[in-house]
């Protein structure tokens, strides 16, 4: 802060209330006795530190709002304006007030709130960044933006990033804006997209692009002859499948990646889902204009855009023309001073109509695979179960002829096949081999003994499990539950009290269960602890255990 009223420095003059403090002390206080009670604040401050005292920076700026040239000036210019006169300005007023506004300028704060603002300010920029109004952190970022306190460009991305990073600890509320802000400053001022890389919320257009993308590889082959398709092809490329598999995930309201035949079998659903899809496209180009793609997002296309929106911002200069490729999905063009964005403006939210598809991929896959724990039917539109029917059909066959080969040998016949294959190499030795290794065998005679079996005879066992073990299995019981727990549910359908320990543990096991066949609990406690069934969900519970 420069020199006080006078000419004393800010040094002078705090040594000199220090003086008259000193020496008031030393009298014992009675130069300042009276009988009247005084609240607990310094008997001597500064001028400057007055709440009537007013610097003269600020009484320049206060003026410059009224002189005839701000008359045409827009709010956000005048803004600037007096910024840039305050750009040095500090202060140390001790203010604990409070600043809110919906549109903050300094117009909008009173000559105590300005000062409180700059004393604030001074802190922030000497690293001290203190819990304050969230007004007055929202001006100091509309100060950086017009480049106020540091020269534009990578350095005030950077103090915007820095500022942003440590007073959301005290608030997150910037983080809405802060966000956008960050990526119209890498746009504006040409900075290097990879600045803009770690706000740009594109996850949903990249994967809306990887449909459309392997939407037009399907157009792009010609249709198979004849009312009924060709037979779906799978795992040519694993790669490619396994990433519109993953999109159609993360654009669906059912979460597919969670199911429970993910869980068992992720290589059926991650082998059918884009197959089905594939065959959704050849459907929608069938008998609309539109692509399937298109109709659940909508069409990729340019819409003006305003630069750093809710913020008090002047560029003072019409911007020049230029294109800014962020990456493969977001585009920025100005031209004659207008800003526009060439991107997906469809809200980023995930499909229903695509969530309904792949939760019938799930039920009807879960079928054919005979899944313990299938899901109801909805009812989808026929020509989606057709669809779904043909593929999974296509895929059943195509996982059989593809199976792995089991084989198990019997590791009891190695005996027998090593003594076979001696006595068939001493049959094959002539007499001198046979005395150089000691085999006494006779001359003239075979070298087979007649008890031995031919070679070959006895086959080694090779192919599946034998019958007996197959026989011996257990049948699985309804949805993969246990005796215990089975004996329980049908204890409730029949109106008896289950006898169980453990009942909490043993209801959780069962609602678990229970969950993917009808999406929620079908076990309750009533009001007197006592488990029982869901009214709703007991014609399911009976028909789910036959």
């Amino acid at each position: 802060m420069g020199a006080d009223p006078g000419g004393e420095t800010t040094a002078d003059v705090d040594a000199i209330i220090e003086q008259i403090l000193a020496a008031t002390r030393a009298k014992g206080g009675r130069a300042f006795q009276s009988s009247r009670t005084y609240s607990d604040e310094p008997l001597l401050v500064r001028g400057s530190q007055l709440s009537s005292y007013l610097p003269e920076p600020i009484q320049r700026m206060r003026a410059l709002a009224h002189g005839p040239e701000a008359r045409s000036w827009s709010d956000a210019r005048l803004f600037v304006e007096q910024a840039r006169l305050m750009e040095g300005y500090e202060d140390d007023f001790p203010y604990e007030g409070e600043f809110r506004s919906y549109f903050p300028t300094y117009q909008a704060m009173t000559n105590p709130q300005l000062r409180g603002y700059f004393t604030w300010r001074t802190h922030v920029r000497a690293g001290r960044v203190e819990p304050t109004s969230l007004s007055f952190a929202f001006v100091y970022l509309y100060e950086l933006i017009n480049g106020i306190g540091a020269a534009p460009g990578e350095e005030t991305l950077h103090a915007i990033e820095g500022f942003w990073q440590s007073y959301r600890a005290i608030d997150p509320a910037l983080d809405r804006y802060v966000r956008p802000w960050l990526v119209d400053y890498v746009v504006y001022h040409g900075l290097s997209p990879e600045l803009a890389a770690p706000y740009l919320n594109t996850a949903h257009d990249r994967a809306v692009q990887v449909l459309a993308e392997e939407e037009a590889r399907v157009l792009e082959e010609p249709p198979a002859r004849g009312r009924r398709a060709a037979k779906a092809a799978f795992s040519r490329d694993p790669g490619r499948e396994e990433a519109v598999f993953q999109a159609l995930c993360a654009l669906s309201t059912y979460r597919l990646g969670e199911s429970r035949l993910f869980k068992d079998d992720p290589e059926s659903l991650v082998r059918v889902t884009p197959v089905v899809f594939d065959r959704l496209v050849r459907h929608y180009r069938s008998g609309r204009t539109q692509g399937y793609v298109e109709s659940l997002f909508g069409s990729r296309h340019a819409m003006p855009h305003l630069m750093f929106a809710s913020a008090v911002f002047w560029p003072g200069t019409k911007h020049e023309d230029c294109v800014v490729r962020l990456d493969n999905t977001v585009t920025f063009i100005c031209q004659n001073g207008f800003w526009t964005c060439d991107a997906l403006h469809d809200g980023g939210e995930k499909s229903a109509r695509l969530g309904q598809v792949l939760h019938a991929v799930d039920q009807r896959l879960r079928t054919a695979l005979g899944h313990p724990q299938p899901l109801q039917d909805r009812g989808d539109p026929k020509y989606l179960a057709q669809i779904i029917d043909r593929v999974v059909g296509d895929y059943l066959e195509w996982r059989r002829e593809h199976a792995p080969r089991r084989i198990e040998i019997d590791l009891s016949k190695l005996a027998g096949i090593r003594s076979i294959a001696a006595v068939t190499r001493d049959a094959l030795l002539v007499d001198e081999e046979r005395e150089d290794i000691g085999a006494p065998v006779a001359p003239g005679h075979a070298c087979i003994p007649a008890a031995a079996e031919p070679v070959g005879t006895q086959p080694i066992a090779v192919g599946a499990a034998a019958p007996d073990e197959a026989q011996g299995a257990e049948k699985s019981t309804p949805l993969g539950i246990d005796a215990d727990e089975l004996g329980f549910v049908r204890a409730l359908l029949e109106g008896r009290t289950p006898a169980a320990s453990g009942t909490d543990l043993l209801v959780d096991t069962i609602n678990e269960k229970f969950f993917d066949l009808v999406g929620d609990v079908v076990i309750e406690f009533g009001a007197d602890g006592a488990p029982t069934l869901v009214e709703d969900y007991v014609q399911d519970v009976r028909e789910a255990l036959g």
